[in-house]
């Protein structure tokens, strides 16, 4: 159609017409149009005019002719094909007042002549002016031919270029791989599937954590070629893991990936077969690095530190000093301490401490123990071939004894070890029943706890803090747990109990907590775990260039994507430092009990009282937040700024075995956050 005035061109898509034959009135008129285009050669002109008339005859689907409101004939387009899918463009006319309409044909023969299946016109440009018109919808020179005294330039327009035999395969091979990314994601959901209602979400979430850790740590791998393809093949290996499986050790499964990256270019082979010959080549490594010890020094191995020996003289707890001993450590335990360079880096770091509960008698390990200095957290308690400690094994006293004496010892800094808690997961064997507590001393009702004592909590079952619990037992719990003393009346369970001289609320949020409510000193959603932290942050006066330059001198980790992020349009910063009071909290504690879209979570949090965060809180909570714990992530609630592809994001703070990182996550449409993930909000002020 034309883009003037909405009439029809000549060259209407799929239309059909019959080859063209001139009366003699038209080959008259024919005749007058050639002889009267001024700018071509006028012996080119006067040898055309017959020629232009058979070749409009010849009967070429491209031919037309080309006529005014009142159907005078004002113009032609003569084709003829020398070469198969080629149309030589032999004549093009019109009289001197007919540009307009000429100019509205043009767009609709290319398109009509690539509909027709050409590959390429072409046309020898004998008048200038219509030269540079065609060469402005696409048409190249190419050369300059000449015969006899006459020369002109030959013209060509390419709809698709060939391909050659390797661009050829690439597209096969492509399109192959495009089908069979569909039949992984369909076999990923099938096994979704398979879990039953009641594992589905916790079995989708370590499934999902696993692969964003994963994927985090193999892109920003150099020289790692992990695309989409082999990302489709991770996500379905790790879904057909859990099936059968609870857990898996992040650090070795990278080790084994990086070591064999065949393994994500196929959906052959599981990851239990993986960590096998990962395990394999590791011990043939530790072997070699034995013998290698062994001649340079004579006397490769040092008695591990002994920290604490059992009441019963049975067992011993020991500290471990080198790679040997984590090297022989893996060797008798069967997992992954010694297989990697990941704890031995972390201990010279002076961040973690591997432990070993032993026999006294033959010096046989029975637990490998991870201890991170940092957050006083027991991050692993492991038997052999990655095993959980249960209530039926025999040394289960002795062990909480030594946990409990492991407070009374010193680090190589002279600081005395500090344990706030073990990480849940590895005492999930060990069973207890509601309202009871595992401590050092054995399972305990939480009533008969003496708080002055400073028992060591390892375990609890569920103990809620309800309006159905009592003043005097929800303050015993939040002094044995918190080590805060409070009076009973400082305390409420119920919105309606909140009182100007609270201090702390256990229950649900509700509207405007955070902005009424800001004298509570401590608010929790569930108890102990549901606790949600709040501390202020600074941010103002700096530039992105600022913040990089710091970032880049504290030895911070940027990725890509959150570099880019920075020098966006959007990325703005305050022209003068400010506080801002920062609330941290998990996706399920805003009520969630599914993933939520970006804007119910952002929307949720506004009805409680919270505001998003400025972009430049990311970089600078970063800065500060030095001890963060291995493989946590925070997500910064902020404003999505676009990255150059166009995908939506905000900041990520994340700390791996190569350190600490400011990255970025994708918050487009389609995509939800996990009711396990720890976002930061700013408090409305």
């Amino acid at each position: 159609m034309s883009e003037k005035d909405g009439s029809p061109t000549i060259y209407e898509m799929g239309a059909k017409r019959p080859a063209i034959q001139l009366t003699e009135e038209q080959k008259q008129t024919v005749r007058q149009i050639t002889l009267g285009i001024k700018e071509v050669d006028e012996g080119v002109r006067q040898a055309a005019q017959e020629d232009i008339i058979d070749t409009l005859e010849n009967g070429h689907s491209l031919n037309r002719l080309i006529t005014n409101q009142e159907g005078n004939l004002i113009g032609y387009i003569a084709c003829e094909d020398f070469a198969p899918g080629v149309a030589y463009l032999k004549y093009l006319g019109s009289t001197g007042n007919t540009g307009l309409n000429l100019l509205r044909e043009i767009p609709a023969f290319l398109d009509y002549a690539q509909d027709q299946g050409y590959q390429k016109l072409n046309f020898h440009g004998w008048n200038k002016r219509l030269n540079h018109i065609l060469q402005r919808y696409g048409f190249e020179r190419l050369r300059t031919d000449s015969i006899d005294s006459l020369q002109a330039d030959f013209y060509e327009k390419t709809f698709l270029k060939p391909k050659s035999p390797e661009q050829i395969t690439e597209a096969h091979h492509k399109s192959f791989k495009t089908k069979l990314i569909q039949k992984f994601n369909q076999d990923y959901e099938q096994i979704l599937e398979s879990f039953s209602s009641g594992d589905r979400e916790t079995k989708e979430q370590s499934i999902t954590h696993t692969f964003q850790d994963l994927s985090h740590r193999l892109e920003e791998q150099n020289g790692f070629l992990f695309t989409d393809f082999q990302k489709a093949i991770l996500k379905l290996k790790l879904a057909r893991h859990f099936q059968k499986n609870q857990n898996l050790d992040l650090n070795t499964i990278f080790d084994a990936i990086i070591e064999t990256p065949n393994f994500i270019n196929n959906d052959r082979g599981s990851l239990n077969r993986l960590l096998e010959v990962h395990q394999q080549k590791t011990l043939k490594k530790i072997t070699e690095i034995r013998k290698r010890q062994i001649e340079e020094t004579g006397n490769p191995e040092l008695n591990p530190e002994n920290l604490y020996t059992t009441k019963s003289g049975k067992y011993y707890l020991c500290r471990l000093l080198n790679k040997s001993q984590l090297e022989e450590e893996s060797s008798y335990m069967d997992h992954c301490v010694g297989t990697s360079d990941s704890y031995i880096n972390l201990m010279k770091k002076g961040e973690t401490e591997i432990l070993s509960f032993r026999k006294v008698e033959d010096r046989m390990p029975l637990l490998t123990i991870e201890y991170d200095l940092k957050t006083g957290t027991i991050m692993q308690l492991k038997k052999k071939s990655d095993g959980y400690l249960t209530s039926a094994d025999p040394f289960g006293q002795d062990i909480f004894e030594a946990l409990k004496h492991l407070r009374e010892t010193k680090t190589d800094t002279g600081k005395t070890r500090i344990i706030r808690k073990v990480e849940s997961n590895e005492l999930q064997n060990y069973k207890i029943k509601p309202g009871y507590l595992l401590t050092d001393n054995g399972v305990v009702h939480f009533r008969d706890i003496n708080p002055e004592e400073n028992p060591l909590i390892l375990k609890t079952d569920k103990i809620e803090i309800t309006p159905d619990i009592s003043h005097s037992d929800a303050t015993k719990l939040i002094r044995i747990f918190e080590g805060v003393e409070i009076n009973p009346k400082e305390i409420a369970r119920t919105p309606q109990e909140i009182k100007p001289s609270t201090r702390v609320y256990v229950g649900p949020l509700f509207k405007n907590i955070f902005k009424d409510y800001q004298n509570l000193e401590n608010i929790y959603t569930s108890f102990p775990e549901g606790k949600i932290r709040r501390g202020p942050q600074e941010a103002g006066g700096k530039s992105n260039t600022n913040l990089e330059n710091e970032l880049r001198e504290n030895k911070i980790n940027v990725g890509n994507y959150a570099e880019q992020m920075m020098n966006k349009p959007e990325f703005i910063t305050l022209n003068s430092r400010q506080t801002f009071n920062l609330v941290y909290l998990k996706v399920s504690d805003l009520g969630f009990t599914s993933n939520p879209t970006t804007t119910e979570l952002y929307e949720r949090a506004e009805y409680f009282g919270l505001d998003l965060c400025p972009p430049e809180v990311g970089p600078e909570l970063r800065l500060k937040y030095k001890d963060q714990p291995l493989n946590e992530w925070k997500y910064i609630a902020m404003k999505p700024i676009f990255d150059p592809d166009g995908s939506p994001g905000v900041f990520r703070l994340e700390r791996d075995d190569n350190g600490l990182w400011l990255g970025s996550s994708w918050t487009g449409p389609g995509s939800r956050w996990i009711l396990g993930s720890e976002g930061v909000f700013c408090l409305r002020k």
